[in-house]
């Protein structure tokens, strides 16, 4: 008796075989194919060496405070989350230390889940919606990376994903996160400035949009709080301007932020020091101890009724 098969069927099993499996990812060994020049400049500003070499930096920093330590016995059991992922080069520094089924990698703009797939294979790279919660069982990571995702993010998508990395960071555990400090501030005031002086070129113009008042919005946060800059410009794909453009969070904020979250702020590298943002490194604090009431022991019960006794019995 001969099958019948559909015609989906018969385009699935007439497509070309592959002759191998592709290699996993270990750029170690084998340097992975990079995306475009393009779609590098596009998320990171930057591309090629100048784009790694920034990448290098944040994960070298990282390891100085990774759980455990850099060279800790339980290493090889650890998982990472690259957070934010894009086109992955945060994700091809920590496969320096790390074997592909290790790493994890996550961002909202499923062309790049792709693009990680092609380039990255082995990794384990999927697509996240904006907003929380993920997919990941609680308490899944060690540690957990996002350079330059938090220096976008509105603030309560800000404080919606802090709430979401202490359900995924095991206790003891660390965040690695950049933020944007006054400095971004400063240089959006000047834009304004150039462009009421009529001297702004292409790039002052659109810094100049991103808030009204730059000034003001410097003093905000200079007194500690949260400045979201998101005028200007139009979505991009699924990044919308209603959660991600350019943000602002002093560190009295996101130690407060954090602290509610279950962090503890462990260090703060200023902007400048490493790159053009802030590095905050964040722990995963420990459970409480529970706590255990206090009785009095049943001796001195016992012990006060006997002296109440006496004294009753030498008043007869």
């Amino acid at each position: 008796m001969t099958e019948e098969h559909s015609e989906f069927v018969q385009r699935l099993a007439a497509a070309p075989s592959i002759e191998t499996l592709p290699p996993i990812a270990d750029p170690v060994a084998r340097a992975p194919q990079n995306p475009p020049r393009q779609i590098q400049e596009k998320f990171v500003g930057a591309s090629y060496a100048t784009a790694y070499a920034e990448a290098e930096r944040f994960v070298d920093a990282a390891f100085d405070a990774w759980p455990g330590g850099p060279d800790a016995p339980d290493t090889d059991e650890q998982l990472v989350l690259d957070f934010g992922s894009g086109w992955g080069r945060i994700t091809r520094m920590l496969l320096r230390r790390f074997r592909a089924d290790q790493v994890w990698s996550s961002d909202v703009d499923s062309e790049m889940t792709t693009l990680l797939h092609s380039t990255l294979p082995g990794v384990n790279a999927v697509t996240n919606a904006p907003w929380p919660p993920t997919v990941f069982a609680p308490a899944r990571f060690d540690a957990v990376t996002a350079f330059s995702v938090f220096s976008h993010l509105s603030e309560e998508a800000h404080l919606q994903w802090a709430g979401e990395f202490a359900r995924l960071v095991k206790p003891g555990g660390r965040v690695y996160i950049t933020v944007l400090e006054e400095q971004f501030l400063t240089l959006v005031a000047g834009s304004q400035a150039a462009v009421a002086a009529d001297e702004a070129d292409a790039f002052a113009v659109n810094l100049a949009q991103v808030v009204p008042d730059a000034l003001a919005a410097l003093e905000t946060v200079r007194q500690g709080d949260f400045v979201y800059a998101g005028g200007g410009g139009d979505d991009d794909g699924p990044r919308a301007r209603s959660f991600y453009a350019w943000a602002v969070a002093p560190r009295p904020w996101v130690e407060r932020i954090w602290g509610e979250a279950g962090f503890s702020l462990e260090s703060w590298t200023p902007t400048g020091v490493l790159f053009d943002q802030a590095m905050v490194v964040l722990q995963r604090r420990l459970p409480e101890p529970p706590v255990v009431p206090v009785h009095r022991p049943l001796v001195r019960r016992v012990g006060g009724r006997v002296k109440r006794a006496l004294k009753r019995a030498l008043k007869r």
